[in-house]
């Protein structure tokens, strides 16, 4: 996928986001929803006109509107205007489309702007003539460099781009233009490759040198020895330049080797002088004049065609990315925001259940809030979930029996215990445990209520605040309690047992003893009605 095809995404993906958390999540008034939607979507639009009118002006000194054909085949390396035309870019033969490539800086670029154009090179055509080179080294490291921005391609696009090489030679024949004239391919990516490859051509050789003379497919000696000593020394100079011992990832895919019979011969390369060495046979200077350009070698073939998919296709694949982006971004979301609802209820719930049972007036406030939350999720039950916590991950509502019990616990224990609780300032002198005089008119009361309910125990607690001793408080506080009851059996029917008394002193505040208002809630006496097998 292109860079452009990449901005493109990214700014749809920008602006569906956008109004996603506009629309679905901020909570604004709906004119400004528009306001804010139309200025996204004007200033996205803008920014990919700007990408795509760069990529237009970039694109239209070069490559831009390419002609569609079946391949497209980089040419590269020395005497390229023998082939294509200095003036023009590319040249159409045999339904394939050779472009040109000055130089290796160029290579990346030129791919990159047929990439864009959602064509892809089916391989590269390197032509390389020894005769330019004088010494080895030069022409070893013009091909390390080729080498170099071909990997980068591959690592780059992630996508392969075949080698076939061509080298300019003087086979000694008028009537062969270059050898082999039927190629045959071999994947090579390791220098053991090419001698197998080479083992094969040899083969060829031998085969078409075996023929009689009177056929026009034969080749004589002195062709046949200068395409072997060439093997020899393309081994030796060019291969370990262009393919490595070992393959890697994104090492050079080699399909093939022509030579291309230049006809001319410069006795001073290093070449001329290693085929010298090897045979003693000064090849003849002599100039064979072309005219027109030359007819490219049928290696198109051996380029296997690369081409992206269609329209259609590519749109559904679009689709189906956006698709699943769409929803790998929902879910990251929905999840967590569903963490966040769970952990606010199971807080909770364990802030209700860690307060201790005196503390009624904290307890209260803890169930006023587990009634909302036991709202909420009953309502998201019904009317199902909020959009943020979907996509299959919402499981709060299996909390839902759990709050429901802590409410319906506490509501049991308020049923189950009825209190009334006395300030022991309306009973009892301070530090004293006899009923004032008027006290019994504040138990009348309590006299009424517990006569009302014959069949509830009485239960009657003492407390005090922490002033003073820890153990006389506990001890006042039990004789108040007993004072309380004593008035009770005395004024009604019943029995001393249906009483049960109990002093606990400060153990059990209900504020805080920092305070005079703190303290004074605390001096009490809590007179509590329960069911007959409660036991406290």
């Amino acid at each position: 996928m292109s860079k452009r095809i990449y901005y493109t995404l990214l700014l749809v993906w920008i602006v569906c986001l956008s109004l996603y958390f506009i629309w679905q999540i901020w909570d604004i008034y709906w004119v400004i929803k528009i306001c804010l939607s139309i200025l996204i979507v004007l200033a996205c639009g803008f920014l990919w006109y700007q990408n795509q009118f760069w990529f237009r002006k970039q694109s239209a000194a070069s490559l831009y509107n390419v002609p569609k054909s079946q391949r497209i085949i980089l040419v590269a390396g020395d005497d390229i205007s023998d082939w294509i035309e200095s003036s023009e870019r590319w040249r159409l033969l045999r339904d394939s489309m050779w472009i040109r490539v000055e130089d290796c800086a160029q290579l990346i670029s030129i791919y990159q702007n047929l990439d864009e154009q959602n064509k892809i090179a089916n391989g590269i055509f390197l032509i390389l003539n020894p005769d330019k080179y004088p010494h080895v080294a030069a022409l070893e490291q013009r091909i390390s460099q080729w080498r170099q921005e071909i990997e980068t391609i591959q690592a780059s696009y992630k996508r392969c781009l075949p080698l076939t090489l061509g080298i300019h030679t003087d086979l000694l024949n008028e009537n062969l233009d270059y050898w082999p004239e039927n190629n045959s391919n071999q994947l090579c990516r390791e220098r053991t490759d090419v001698q197998e490859y080479f083992s094969c051509l040899q083969k060829q050789l031998d085969s078409r040198a075996a023929l009689n003379a009177r056929q026009p497919e034969h080749l004589d000696y002195t062709t046949t020895s200068t395409l072997y000593l060439n093997q020899q020394w393309l081994s030796k100079y060019v291969i370990k330049n262009l393919l490595p011992e070992k393959s890697y990832r994104h090492s050079l895919y080699m399909m093939s080797c022509v030579w291309l019979n230049s006809f001319n011969t410069n006795q001073q390369a290093d070449w001329r002088k290693f085929e010298i060495e090897k045979t003693g046979f000064v090849s003849p200077v002599h100039t064979f004049i072309v005219n027109g350009l030359k007819n490219f070698p049928v290696i198109e073939n051996s380029f296997v065609r690369q081409h992206y998919l269609s329209k259609g296709a590519k749109y559904l694949c679009y689709a189906i990315d956006s698709f699943l982006l769409f929803i790998l971004i929902g879910t990251g979301y929905s999840f967590v925001e569903n963490k966040k609802w769970l952990q606010e209820v199971i807080a909770a719930h364990q802030q209700y259940i860690a307060i201790p049972q005196h503390l009624e007036n904290e307890r209260l406030d803890s169930i006023k809030n587990l009634k909302i939350i036991q709202q909420t999720l009953q309502d998201y039950k019904t009317f199902g979930e909020p959009r943020r916590m979907g996509f299959g991950l919402y499981h709060a509502t299996e909390l839902l029996p759990v709050i429901n019990k802590d409410i319906n616990s506490f509501q049991m224990e308020k049923q189950k215990k009825q209190i009334i609780r006395l300030d022991t300032t309306a009973l009892f002198d301070v530090g004293q445990s006899q009923l004032k005089a008027d006290a019994k008119l504040v138990l009348q009361g309590v006299l009424t209520w517990v006569q009302a309910n014959p069949n509830k125990r009485v239960l009657i607690d003492g407390h005090t605040d922490n002033t003073g001793n820890a153990a006389s408080n506990k001890t006042l506080s039990f004789h108040r309690a007993e004072a309380v009851r004593d008035w009770l059996v005395s004024a009604s029917t019943f029995p001393e047992d249906h009483f049960t008394v109990q002093g606990y002193g400060d153990s059990k505040p209900i504020a805080t003893n920092d305070d005079p208002q703190g303290r004074s809630k605390n001096r009490r006496v809590e007179i509590t009605l329960v069911d007959m097998n409660h036991t406290d």
